[in-house]
């Protein structure tokens, strides 16, 4: 039998593909696929159909039908239609195979909302959506190498297991480390890049699959921490420790504390799937492990953001309890290192304390209110003094969190499901009287940290069935030049401040668009304005003084010349 994952049925994402008998042949004939490299399957023959399970290098299904483009191929997975890439796979006996028209691109739009929605608690669903904008120039993947100085790590190294996943990882002797001392060598490693007009998104399949590097063209900045060089700590998980602060956004599984994967190599699966879309598949080894990982990371023409779709399989006959987070290292603006000015933007208002030698808050486990605790702005690190982490509490609120220097004028955004990924998590260093950077690098420099994660704290563990399957999709991208986040989507980042001049409102848009920005208050239009936007030039309008009510709500709106809603939100804020 094939060790497919199958997502539980109720999660599965329709099916809008006729699905054809299968054809009655002697086995010997049966049309038959056969899996090189863990990958997913999908509802539609699509990259952008959603996932309904995966499978692992050995498996092999009888092959019901090919797509009209010859490029995909329609499976029977253990009684469940789906679909896998023709070039990715090996075939056999297909001369008979029946061929079939696929979806249309918004039919299986609609799947992929009804199965992973992100959505936008602003706006009002029964507005008319303006269309998405057209693609612009193209996007490519292609491979680099990259040096980079690294500390004889393997030297301190002890293998072990992890006996519940049979999860191999290696014990790293962080005392023997720091007393001898040893210096660093350059080392080459593999560089995977997705590329378009606006973003360079850099992946380390080597080190644990991790995005690298998101340099914004525009201001040729990279808005993930870097570190100079690959340098063991004495953090993560206690049984393991020497988790090394490369920097980016790493993928942390089975336990809490970055988990065992964030150091070993990834498999990838690099797919270009037109000049608007390419995509690179990460996944951990298939060696035993109950559980298997993978991450799917897309680009797409024209576009600021970058889209990534985590999943966690359950590859054992018997439940499977374990932690999965997402944790990004972020230096926003060109120095590599926070500012004073640093701030932590989410839509709640209380959160848990993880960790912390702050004596102002309170102890573990406990919550406080949020950004204000005490007097104390807890949302802009210049207020820190030790090092402290915290949770959203009782649980992502969603749909986005935001880490924005007003200092560099940048950020970075995350978009993501609170109702799948319920875990919101911050970590620094602190400020004041931060850990020492000789802990982590070479040359003094800092980050901040913004995880997400299955559950709300890390205190719980998220459970799986026998061959279940859990993903979801986010959108991250970096913002710049709009002075701060009050609200984001997918569509646009926005902030809204008061001035001398009057209500002060940005927009930063993933896409180039145009149309009008129109405020309301009570129904009445107090300002429309035509704009043309674009990542490298977004754009700000102003409500003067004299139109602006004496208190809100207003209905801020991006829309279309048709009047159609690319964007809204209800500010509530100060008006002056």
């Amino acid at each position: 039998m094939p060790s497919t994952t199958l997502l539980p049925s109720a999660t599965s994402a329709p099916t809008h593909l006729p699905s054809p008998t299968p054809l009655s042949v002697d086995s010997s004939q049966q049309p038959t696929v056969y899996i090189d490299e863990n990958m997913n399957l999908r509802a539609g023959p699509s990259t952008e159909s959603n996932i309904v399970g995966s499978a692992v290098a050995g498996d092999s299904f009888p092959i019901l039908a090919i797509d009209a483009t010859g490029e995909w191929w329609q499976i029977d997975a253990d009684g469940q239609v789906a679909w896998v890439y023709a070039s990715f796979v090996r075939a056999e006996n297909t001369t008979a195979v029946a061929v079939i028209e696929a979806a249309t691109a918004a039919e299986e739009a609609v799947a992929s909302a009804e199965a992973t929605p992100i959505p936008n608690l602003n706006v009002d669903v029964a507005a008319e959506l303006a269309p998405a904008p057209a693609p612009v120039g193209t996007v490519v993947v292609y491979e680099e190498s990259i040096t980079l100085p690294t500390y004889p790590v393997e030297n301190y190294q002890t293998p072990a297991v992890n006996e519940t996943y049979n999860w191999p990882y290696q014990r790293f002797d962080w005392e023997r480390f720091r007393a001898e001392s040893p210096a660093p060598e350059d080392r080459v490693y593999r560089l995977i890049v997705l590329e378009n007009a606006f973003l360079k998104v850099t992946i380390l399949p080597e080190l644990g699959g991790r995005i690298w590097q998101v340099i914004h063209k525009a201001g040729g900045e990279n808005s993930f921490y870097q570190n100079a060089v690959v340098k063991p700590s004495a953090w993560g998980p206690f049984e393991q420790r020497g988790w090394t602060a490369i920097g980016g956004l790493e993928w942390n599984l089975p336990v809490n504390e970055h988990g065992y994967a964030w150091g070993e190599e990834w498999g990838y699966l690099p797919l270009q799937q037109s000049d608007d879309l390419a995509s690179v598949t990460v996944f951990t080894p298939r060696d035993g492990r109950t559980l298997n990982g993978s991450v799917t990371i897309s680009l797409r023409s024209g576009a600021s953001s970058f889209e990534i779709e985590p999943s966690v399989s359950n590859l054992s006959d018997s439940e499977q309890s374990f932690a999965y987070w997402l944790s990004a290292a972020l230096a926003p603006g060109a120095g590599n290192s926070p500012s004073a000015q640093t701030a932590f933007i989410f839509p709640g208002n209380e959160m848990t304390v993880h960790s912390t030698e702050d004596s102002r808050l309170p102890a573990p486990g406990e919550g406080f209110a949020w950004p204000v605790h005490n007097g104390t702005d807890y949302s802009l690190l210049g207020n820190w003094t030790n090092y402290l982490g915290f949770f959203e509490r009782p649980a992502a609120q969603g749909p986005f969190a935001a880490v924005y220097d007003y200092a560099a004028d940048a950020g970075v955004v995350r978009i993501f499901p609170a109702q799948v990924v319920r875990g919101s998590k911050v970590f620094s260093l602190g400020w004041q009287s931060p850990l020492p950077s000789d802990l982590y690098t070479d040359d003094g420099s800092a980050y901040v940290e913004l995880h997400g994660g299955l559950m709300p704290t890390f205190d719980e563990t998220f459970s799986l069935p026998p061959g279940g399957t859990v993903n979801w999709r986010e959108i991250w991208y970096p913002v710049r030049q709009i002075g701060g986040v009050t609200w984001a989507d997918e569509v646009a980042a926005l902030s809204v401040q008061p001035s001398d001049a009057g209500l002060e409102i940005a927009f930063y848009p993933t896409r180039p668009l145009g149309g009008l920005v129109r405020v309301l208050a009570n129904g009445q239009e107090i300002l429309r304005q035509e704009i043309e936007a674009s990542p490298d030039a977004p754009v700000s309008v102003t409500v003067a003084q004299d139109g602006l009510p004496s208190a809100g709500p207003l209905d801020v709106r991006l829309e279309d010349g048709e009047g159609r809603s690319y964007f809204q939100y209800i500010y509530s804020g100060p008006m002056r």
